[in-house]
C-alpha cells in the first residue's frame, strides 16, 4: 500500500533472518528450544474438487494422541504473494505445535489474477473442510483460532468477522492493514480489489477490517511493530479504538524496535504472548514440559 511495497514477499528477509540466526547460533544463542521433537507436517488439499483452485494446507499436530485444538494460519504477502510455507509461518505453526495446538496453514488464491473476496472465500472453504474432515486428521473443530501476519492477518480478521462453519474462538493479527482506505493510491490494494477508491468506496470500506468490528467479533491479539513504516503501527491502534468501542477483549502487544519485517521474522516474545491469550479462549491439548523464546 503506499509504503506497503511488497510486504510482504517474505522469502528474501527470511534468507537474511537464516544468516543472522546461524550468527546467533555461532554466538551460543538459541532463539527457539523445544523440549521434543515435533511431528512433520502432513499435506492435505482443503478446497473441494468443485472449487475454482486446487488448495492446499499443511497440518502441524503437537505431540498429543488426543484430538488437537486447531488455529487456521494465513501467510502474507500483500495478498499477491507469499506461500504457507515460508520461513516465518513455518515458525508460527511449530510455536502452535509445541504449546499444544494443530496449526493449519493454507494457501489462497493471489491477486491480481483473482479478485477479493476470492481469498476471503478461500478461507471459509477451508473453515468448512476443517468442519467435516478435520476429525480425520486429528484436529478438534469444535471451535478454532485464527492467526494471520500483514495480508494474512487482514483476512483472518474478516474471516472471524463473518459467519463460519465453525465457531472462531480467537483472533491472533500482527502487522494488521486495518483501514484500505488510507492507502488510496496503492497498486497492492487495487489490484486486490480490482477498482479505485474513488471508483468504489463501498467494496473498499466492506474490504476494511476496522469498519466490521462488531459485539460478537471474537477476542482479539494485535501485535505491531512501533517502527513499521510499511504498515503504520496507527492501523493496530485504529483496530484497538474499534474493538474497544464494540466491548471486544483486545490486547496489543507492541514490538517496540520492529519494522514490518523484523516483527513478523523475530516473533519472539509475541508468540509466547499470543499463546497465552489464546490458552483463555482455546484452551491447549497439553501443556509441554516448556517452550523457550527470546523477544530478539
Amino acid at each position: 500500500m503506499g509504503h506497503l511495497m511488497s510486504v510482504m514477499t517474505m522469502r528474501l528477509p527470511c534468507l537474511i533472518r537464516s544468516v543472522l540466526l546461524h550468527a546467533l547460533l555461532l554466538c551460543g544463542l538459541s532463539p527457539l528450544l523445544h523440549a521434543e521433537e515435533l511431528p512433520s507436517p502432513e499435506t492435505v488439499r482443503y478446497s473441494s474438487p468443485q472449487w475454482p483452485a486446487n488448495l492446499q494446507a499443511d497440518i502441524y499436530r503437537p505431540n498429543s494422541s488426543a484430538l488437537a485444538p486447531t488455529v487456521l494460519v494465513i501467510h502474507g504477502g500483500g495478498w499477491s504473494s507469499g506461500a504457507r510455507d515460508d520461513g516465518y509461518v513455518k515458525e508460527i505453526c511449530e510455536h502452535l505445535q509445541a504449546a499444544g495446538y494443530a496449526a493449519v496453514s493454507v494457501s489462497y488464491r493471489l491477486a491480481p489474477e483473482w479478485r477479493f473476496p476470492a481469498q476471503l472465500d478461500d478461507m471459509s472453504e477451508a473453515v468448512r473442510w476443517l468442519a467435516t474432515q478435520g476429525a480425520e486428521h486429528g484436529l478438534d473443530t469444535s471451535s478454532i483460532a485464527v492467526w494471520g501476519y500483514s495480508a494474512g492477518a487482514h483476512l483472518a480478521s474478516l474471516l472471524a468477522m463473518q459467519p463460519q462453519a465453525l465457531p472462531i474462538a480467537a483472533v491472533i493479527a500482527g502487522g494488521i492493514p486495518a483501514d484500505l482506505r488510507e492507502w488510496p493510491n496503492s497498486n497492492m490494494v487495487k489490484d486486490l480489489l480490482g477498482k479505485s477508491r474513488d471508483e468504489a468506496p463501498e467494496l473498499w470500506a466492506v474490504a476494511s477490517p476496522v469498519t466490521q468490528v462488531s459485539a460478537q467479533t471474537p477476542p482479539y491479539f494485535l501485535y505491531h511493530g512501533r517502527l513499521d513504516t510499511m504498515v503504520s503501527y496507527q492501523q493496530a491502534k485504529q483496530m484497538q479504538a474499534a474493538l474497544a468501542r464494540a466491548d471486544v477483549p483486545v490486547t496489543l502487544y507492541t514490538r517496540w524496535f520492529y519494522g514490518h519485517f523484523f516483527a513478523a521474522l523475530f516473533t519472539g516474545g509475541s508468540s509466547a504472548a499470543a499463546t497465552n491469550f489464546l490458552a483463555s479462549y482455546l484452551a491447549p491439548a497439553s501443556i509441554p514440559a516448556h517452550v523457550v523464546g527470546s523477544d530478539m
